[in-house]
């Protein structure tokens, strides 16, 4: 006669189950720390293409960063006439358009839009490239979902702009050329793509580094908002510099 199988008891069970309980509660949160973590890794890497993408821009323009049409003075904006098939004609872009700026990356690079999302932003979603050629846009369609990263404001005010400001490959090396969303709160709060716990940031030599708090640009200024706390405003002087556009 076959032994009869002895069962686990209830006490046994639970024992287990605590073990199992336990083990999770470990792994869980490392999980999350390596999720983070790979985020992090790629939008970084989206920045240092951004940064690469500027710098070939730079060598066909004269060393001009992108920028379109420029009225000194004017409040930046962002997000204006995305369907427009000439970003520098009449019916393009507004004037002192951020984003416009930025999009000349998919017109003249080439560069895919996936690039300008950051995976752990779980409002922003990429939007699929241009049904036809890259030149039938001005535009992301609706930046605050398209677009998960900021560029330094290429639209300085007239006397910023005669005393040298001029975003160009001419700007110091350590100087913020990009960086996750400006958050558009002002003060010393942190982009919002990594839940507020900091934001990657390309310099101008091309070397992107993840960066604790905002006050990483040159001197220790705010590299969201300019000089004097404003977000949608010019840069105060050469070394001031103010990424958008912002979120809010």
């Amino acid at each position: 006669m076959a032994a009869k199988a002895k069962a686990f008891s209830l006490v046994e069970l639970l024992v287990v189950l605590g073990i199992i309980a336990a083990l999770m509660a470990i792994l869980l949160p490392l999980l999350e720390k390596g999720r983070e973590k790979a985020n992090e890794a790629k939008c970084m890497s989206n920045l240092r293409t951004i940064g690469q993408s500027i710098a070939l821009y730079a060598n066909e323009n004269h060393g001009h960063y992108p920028r379109t049409t420029y009225t000194p003075g004017a409040t930046p904006t962002a997000g204006t006439n995305p369907a427009a098939a000439d970003p520098f004609g009449p019916g393009g872009p507004a004037a002192n358009d951020v984003s416009a700026a930025l999009f000349l990356l998919v017109r003249t690079q080439k560069l895919p839009m996936e690039t300008f999302t950051c995976p752990y932003n779980d409002v922003t979603t990429w939007e699929p490239d241009p049904a036809t050629a890259p030149g039938s846009r001005s535009n992301f369609t609706n930046f605050r979902k398209n677009l998960a990263y900021s560029y330094a404001n290429p639209y300085p005010d007239t006397a910023v702009a005669e005393g040298g400001y001029d975003l160009s490959s001419h700007m110091t090396a350590a100087f913020p050329i990009a960086a996750d969303i400006n958050p558009g709160t002002g003060g010393t709060e942190n982009s919002t793509n990594h839940e507020e716990r900091g934001q990657n940031v390309l310099y101008a030599d091309g070397h992107v580094s993840w960066e604790h708090g905002p006050l990483v640009g040159i001197n220790g200024d705010n590299i969201y908002t300019a000089r004097n706390g404003a977000v949608a405003a010019s840069p105060a002087d050469v070394s001031d510099a103010v990424l958008l556009p912002a979120k809010k």
